[in-house]
């Protein structure tokens, strides 16, 4: 289904207050798939809503449409199956459509309208994404302990299953909390959500913060940079943003890549910096690959299994004061690894050491056109096959082995 990894934004704007020039500030940002303003298919003008899907397709960017009569708070009420159909039949089939926002953080106790929702969507926009975020360890994992009794994987998988979704989302912000203190959190998330999508296939797309808020920081590049290559490092196959904007009357969120005034700012900037830099270089060749497994390197984050000598047969060792290493198979079974430095304010190195198994390591760029060897051994046997990278905070390598 996914061509690309997807990069969206929580959009809380209304459709009556949307003008053309915001969907190009959004393709500008670097997003693939924008979520649309919150559209009402019952009060809002349909050509309108159309004219906007055309200027998208134009613009060569994906949609996500967000419709209030779509959303699964209404799964279990009389006619949410023929609305459905009607809002497919008029909108899902336009080719910018590439899936719907439905809301987010069912209940425990009582989420049959999500799962009932879910099959009812899946009947008709069966090629398109249908996203919502389930939660995360932040709030989610300790009220299911108390209520249910289920660890978060498991009451997500059981979500999956019952449902037939194609797709979960989580959210977490706790990595942006002050001296690191969240960190831990950020990657017990990924690790509890990925084991979920390599057991039902499900695509995860995870909430990252680009507003703060609470006990969070301003993100800066390094910030955004680091959220996203760690997400999908992890296997994450979309990111999405909170949020893009500001309000004039919005409590303690500011900060936003655009102001309460309409303005873009330093943070947009850092932001568009970074997602085109991805999309550049690695956007469309992570969903060519399959996730396997994620190892920590120098520090524990979240949960992973440190990478020791001997766990794996292509890479014999790794060091660094603090990495993560991820494996992954293309579709021809040939392996490839993506390494990032999880340091958040520090650049570092990584050594790694391959097997004899290897005969060439390529560092990957401009999503496959462009190799640079790392070592290769010529055909002879015992040639030094070892390899120092240098990252900055956050940064990603992405390498394939031969």
């Amino acid at each position: 289904m996914t061509d690309r990894v997807k990069l969206t934004f929580w959009n809380y704007n209304d459709f009556s207050g949307y003008k053309p020039h915001m969907l190009r500030d959004w393709v500008e940002c670097g997003m693939t798939d924008s979520i649309s303003p919150q559209f009402s298919f019952r009060k809002h003008s349909h050509d309108d809503f159309r004219a906007f899907l055309d200027d998208a397709l134009a613009l060569g960017t994906n949609v996500i449409i967000q419709v209030d009569e779509l959303f699964l708070d209404n799964a279990l009420n009389q006619g949410y199956e023929e609305i459905v159909k009607e809002i497919y039949d008029e909108f899902g089939t336009h080719p910018a459509v590439t899936g719907a926002y439905v809301g987010e953080e069912p209940s425990f106790e009582s989420n049959e309208h999500y799962k009932t929702g879910v099959r009812i969507l899946k009947k008709y926009f069966s090629e398109k994404h249908i996203y919502i975020n389930l939660g995360s360890t932040e709030r989610t994992e300790r009220m299911l302990l108390i209520k249910t009794g289920q660890t978060l994987d498991q009451w997500c998988g059981e979500m999956v299953n019952d449902s037939h979704a194609d797709m979960i989302g989580f959210g977490c912000y706790s990595q942006l909390m002050a001296n690191g203190i969240g960190v831990y959190e950020h990657f017990d998330n990924l690790r509890q959500f990925s084991k979920v999508g390599r057991e039902t296939g499900a695509e995860i797309w995870a909430t990252m913060l680009s507003s703060s808020h609470d006990t969070y920081r301003i993100p800066t590049e390094d910030d955004f940079r680091w959220q996203l290559n760690t997400c999908v490092a992890c296997g994450c196959r979309g990111v999405v943003w909170f949020r893009l904007y500001d309000k004039l009357i919005a409590g303690d969120y500011h900060g936003s890549p655009i102001d309460e005034f309409g303005e873009k700012t330093v943070h947009y900037q850092d932001l568009a910096r970074v997602q085109k830099k991805f999309n550049e270089h690695y956007g469309k060749i992570f969903a060519k690959l399959r996730y396997r497994n994620t190892y920590v390197i120098g520090r524990s984050h979240g949960g992973y299994l440190f990478f020791l000598p001997g766990m794996n047969d292509l890479v014999e060792s790794a060091s660094s004061r603090a990495a993560i290493i991820s494996f992954f198979k293309d579709e021809n079974g040939d392996d490839w690894i993506a390494i990032v430095n999880t340091l958040q304010t520090e650049s570092g190195p990584v050594i790694l050491n391959f097997s004899e198994k290897v005969n060439k390591a390529e560092k990957v760029y401009r999503n496959g056109e462009v190799k640079n060897a790392m070592f290769s051994r010529n055909g002879r046997s015992g040639t030094i096959s070892s390899g120092e990278i240098w990252l900055t905070p956050g940064q990603m390598e992405l390498i394939k082995l031969s």
